[in-house]
């Protein structure tokens, strides 16, 4: 990993360090606009071409794969080419699904560009696009050629992109420790600009790290990351579902209070942790466009779950920040429970 401030040098260096046949850049429709000018004439000079396509999750499916793959070909990529992903999480987890795939692996780099890429999503290997509603479910674990870090995209980023990405950050600070959960309350609104925020930024995104490195394929240790996905990916597919869509961040966020809430009833967390998130959440996010009439469609989603054993749905849980407890079974009654408590918080 690169952490820099001098995003061009360090593009340069990694481009001039390898023998790379032709370079091409995927970013999405808002990333060519706000960030892509912030690559300097000396490394645009060496991309052959920039592949774009729409931004949001909708885009993270096959029938794009296959133009990606086609426009690809059409421009002569081989084995030896490079493809740099600048943008977020949906453009790291698409192109690197393109790279890994196409002639069956080429070169490519993260280079992501909001708070959710840099912490979680361009960390750690996974690349990967949605079946259908289900999110992720084809994939590979691949790590690119680099990852370079450039905290300056994040002044691009407006409030809602900045806070989806501070949910990831409040995740990693509840399976780090209490410390690094209270560290992180104090980031919902920084100056991003300023040191402070520039050192929470390595240690948040530290915390990852140190998890893929003891567990690289998601076998033990890595399944703590889960924690608030399985009930935040069923609110953010229902969203979808209803023509509102959350992103990524807002309903993990959600999800992340009912798995508190369940936490909290099956392992006795300390309701101190549910009440500080809680506050935090109705405070900075938009309520889940969920209705309680949506529970089985909601379980439906949840029983698609890759952490999921047969019909079980599995959870990462909590005793306390820092101990966490993977492929929990939690039964309907206990989730359709913490749906309801979530609900009652959007109605009080």
């Amino acid at each position: 990993m690169i952490f820099t401030h001098d995003l061009n040098t360090a593009l340069n260096d990694v481009l001039k360090s390898n023998r790379y046949s032709s370079v091409f850049v995927l970013v999405d429709k808002n990333t060519k606009k706000h960030c892509l000018s912030l690559l300097h004439k000396s490394v645009k000079q060496k991309i052959s071409d920039t592949l774009t396509v729409n931004a949001g999750e909708i885009t993270k499916n096959i029938d794009t794969c296959i133009f990606l793959w086609n426009e690809l070909n059409k421009l002569g990529a081989d084995r030896h080419s490079l493809l740099i992903n600048l943008g977020g999480g949906m453009i790291s987890d698409l192109g690197g699904f393109i790279a890994s795939t196409y002639k069956r692996g080429i070169h490519f780099i993260n280079l992501p560009t909001t708070m959710l890429a840099m912490i979680d999503a361009a960390i750690g290997g996974k690349n990967g696009i949605n079946l259908g509603r289900m999110k992720n479910q084809i994939g590979v674990i691949n790590e690119p050629d680099e990852l370079i870090i450039f905290p300056g995209f994040l002044e691009t980023l407006d409030r809602n992109n900045y806070l989806a990405g501070y949910a990831e950050a409040l995740k990693h600070g509840l399976i780090k420790s209490e410390k690094a959960f209270e560290n992180t309350l104090e980031f919902a609104a920084p100056d991003l600009k300023s040191e402070k925020f520039i050192e929470f930024l390595k240690e948040n995104m530290s915390i990852k790290e140190e998890i893929v490195a003891i567990d690289p394929y998601e076998k033990a240790d890595r399944k703590a990351l889960n924690l608030g996905h399985t009930i935040g990916h069923a609110l953010e597919a229902i969203s979808h579902q209803k023509g509102k869509p959350m992103l990524h961040g807002e309903a993990v966020a959600w999800g992340t209070i009912a798995e508190l809430f369940i936490s909290q009833k099956m392992h006795a967390l300390n309701g101190y942790y549910l009440e500080q998130m809680t506050a935090l959440i109705q405070k900075h996010y938009p309520e889940p466009t969920f209705s309680l009439h949506d529970k089985e469609e909601l379980l439906a989603i949840m029983r698609q779950d890759k952490k999921n054993f047969g019909e079980t749905i599995r959870f990462t849980l909590l005793s306390a920040p820092g101990k966490y407890i993977v492929d929990q079974p939690v039964s309907e009654n206990t989730i359709l429970e913490s749906l309801k408590h979530i609900k009652s918080l959007c109605q009080s």
